[in-house]
Order: C-alpha cells, then sequence, then structure tokens
C-alpha cells in the first residue's frame, strides 16, 4: 500500500457539493441528502440558516438517532461479530471522519496481511533448512565423492555443510525478519502522523468553537434571542466535535484489539505448523536407507541432523517474532490529541458558570439604576 500524503488529513472534513434536483412550486421539497457533504471549518462559524440546518441533521446523527437494539435480522443465520457491528455504529453516526477511519482499517488489514506472509515465509525457511539436512544425509557421502574419498573426511563435510545450512539459515532470517519490522514500524510512523494532523485539526476547530459563545456578542448586541440560539448551536457543535474526536479513538481502539486478537491466533497457528513440520520431517529422516557400509557414521550424522532441525524449528518460532508492542510504540498515541485533553465536561461547566456570573451582575447593575 502506497503512503498517503501528509496533507491528506490537514482538514477533518471538504465540502463535497451535491446538486439537488428541482421542484415545483406546489410540490413538496425533496427530502434533503447531507450524506455526501463534509463539513468544514468555515461551516462550522458560517450563520447561514442552511448550513446551520445542515449541521443540526448531522448532529442529529449522534446525538438524536435511537440505537437500534436489534441490529440483525431475524432471518439471518448469523449476526455480525460485535467489532463489526460496532465500527458500522460508529460509521453511521459520524460520516465525517469516513476517511481518516478507513486509512485506520486499511492500515489493520495491511498489518494482518503482513504478519500472516511473515508467518509462512518463516516456515518456508524452516523446510529448506530441514529439507537440506535430509538431502545431505539422502545422498550420504556420493555428494563429496569426487573429492573426497576417505568416508570419515566425508563424514566431516556433511558436518560442515550443516553448520553452514544453519549459518545460512540464520542469516536470512535476520534480513528478513530486519525487512519486515522495518515495514511495519514505517508504516505505523505514516499513521501515527496522519491521526496526528487530523486529530489536530478537530482540536483547532474545538478551541475555535470554545471561544465563540462570548464573541458573538458584538454581533448579537441588541439581540439577546439571537445571541441565546446561536451559543446553544455552538455549544451542540462543540460537543460534537468532541464526540467525533472520542469515536474516532474507539475506532482506533477497536482496530488495535482486533490486530492483537490476529497476532495472538497467528502465534498459534505458527507454532503448530512449525511443529507438524518438524514431525513430518522426522518421519521421513527415519524412512532413509541406512548403508551397509558406514552405518556408525550414519546414524552419528542423522542424530545430529535431527538436534540440528529442532534448533532450527525451535529458532523459527521463538526467534525473530513479531514484538508484542511494536504497534503501539511506533504508533505512539501518547503524541495524538486526545479526547481527554478537550476537557469537554470543564468546558461547558466554564461557559455555564460565566452566563450566570453575567446574568447576576446584570441584575445587580439594573437593580442599581
Amino acid at each position: 500500500m502506497s503512503n498517503h500524503d501528509d496533507e491528506h488529513h490537514s482538514d477533518p472534513g471538504r465540502l463535497v457539493e451535491t446538486p439537488r434536483e428541482p421542484h415545483h412550486p406546489h410540490e413538496p421539497p425533496p427530502p434533503v441528502d447531507d450524506g455526501a457533504r463534509l463539513f468544514t471549518s468555515t461551516d462550522f462559524q458560517s450563520l447561514d440558516p442552511d448550513v446551520q440546518a445542515a449541521l443540526s441533521r448531522r448532529i442529529d446523527l449522534y446525538y438524536n438517532t435511537p440505537l437500534d437494539i436489534f441490529p440483525f435480522g431475524e432471518t439471518h443465520s448469523k449476526p455480525h461479530r460485535y467489532h463489526v457491528l460496532y465500527m458500522e455504529q460508529i460509521a453511521e453516526r459520524f460520516p465525517d471522519d469516513a476517511q481518516m477511519r478507513e486509512d485506520i482499517h486499511t492500515y489493520g488489514r495491511l498489518i494482518f496481511r503482513w504478519l500472516l506472509t511473515y508467518m509462512f515465509s518463516k516456515r518456508l525457511m524452516q523446510v529448506a533448512a530441514l529439507a537440506g539436512f535430509a538431502a545431505l544425509l539422502l545422498f550420504d557421502g556420493s555428494l563429496f565423492a569426487g573429492v573426497i574419498s576417505s568416508p570419515p573426511l566425508q563424514a566431516v563435510a556433511i558436518v560442515v555443510a550443516m553448520l553452514i545450512i544453519v549459518g545460512v539459515y540464520t542469516g536470512v532470517s535476520s534480513v528478513v525478519f530486519l525487512q519486515y519490522r522495518l515495514g511495519l514500524e514505517n508504516r505505523s510512523y505514516s499513521l501515527s502522523r496522519e491521526i496526528i494532523q487530523y486529530t489536530r485539526a478537530l482540536q483547532n476547530d474545538y478551541t475555535t468553537l470554545r471561544a465563540l459563545p462570548d464573541q458573538s456578542e458584538t454581533h448579537f448586541q441588541s439581540d439577546g434571542l439571537g445571541w441565546g440560539n446561536r451559543s446553544a448551536f455552538l455549544i451542540r457543535l462543540l460537543m460534537w466535535i468532541a464526540a467525533r474526536m472520542e469515536y474516532l479513538e474507539k475506532h482506533v481502539q477497536v482496530s488495535m484489539w482486533r490486530i492483537r486478537r490476529e497476532r495472538y491466533w497467528m502465534d498459534w497457528a505458527g507454532g503448530f505448523l512449525a511443529v507438524v513440520l518438524l514431525g513430518a520431517w522426522i518421519g521421513a529422516l527415519a524412512l532413509l536407507p541406512v548403508p551397509k557400509d558406514g552405518a556408525v557414521i550414519f546414524r552419528g550424522l542423522q542424530g545430529l541432523a535431527l538436534a540440528l532441525g529442532g534448533v532450527v524449528s525451535w529458532a523459527s518460532f521463538f526467534r525473530w517474532r513479531t514484538p508484542v508492542t511494536l504497534v503501539q510504540e511506533k504508533l505512539d498515541p501518547n503524541s495524538w490529541i486526545r479526547y481527554s485533553t478537550l476537557d469537554l465536561d470543564d468546558t461547558i461547566g466554564e461557559q455555564i458558570r460565566r452566563d450566570k456570573e453575567r446574568l447576576v451582575e446584570y441584575r445587580h447593575l439594573t437593580r442599581g439604576r
């Protein structure tokens, strides 16, 4: 997968114009569909009634849409898995963050494919090393007959060849693991940068909206009702921005939970395959014909091959493993703008406190006249 441009998410939304069908004056207007519209910071500060109405409909998707208690058809043989259901609910209520969620989902599926590919690559390298040991025993001294005539020296050459196989296996495994780990780290860094930019843009909108109720006083100096309605809308919008960040975090949490689960079962599958391959190889090794001449040397080489095959199989599972904390460390969620840093409850509480304080001050001023 190619890395997304770093500026792709600098603004959490874009305005997509949706053409509307004209209607006759005596016909009811067609239903408004805001599904394709992604709101921007300009829309949040707009005083246009149509823009505010569209934003209110978008906010209603979360705050005023009842939760479906039975989110599956009774005729279906199997309901969705819970994490799929949960992500679908988030997608339905927060369409503005669809692209960011898609990037997070793509990252999770990429990690899964890399895990699967790496697990099978390790098993293939294990099979190659075991097959090399078996080939050396199968051909016995015939591989070196043209160079070495003495059976003991041929046995020494076979031992050296086995050790070379172990060395090559170790080197190739280390290189493959290094490339695999660098790929995971780079993709994790890239996604983390996208999330940082996206959450920072949401935080900027949140900070701007937090100040607008008081700043709107200059616009509504003689219109208390208008100022009140505008402030109520802005507080509602402020809560919606915070909810978007909260549920974006929850989407990330579910995605990371899924990656952890997949890695857990991948470990079991990899370990099972490693044991099966080792068992099959031992069985095949035991069936190799023992030469009439040099049976003792052959048994010794067979025992060495079994020992080295066991070491290689053990290393193929317990060495060069995907670090459990790699995704967590490289994504580094502590560098993101988090929902908890918005301090939504205190923000709303402080707004109410200031309004009550102003009301009391106003009463004191009017009584003094």
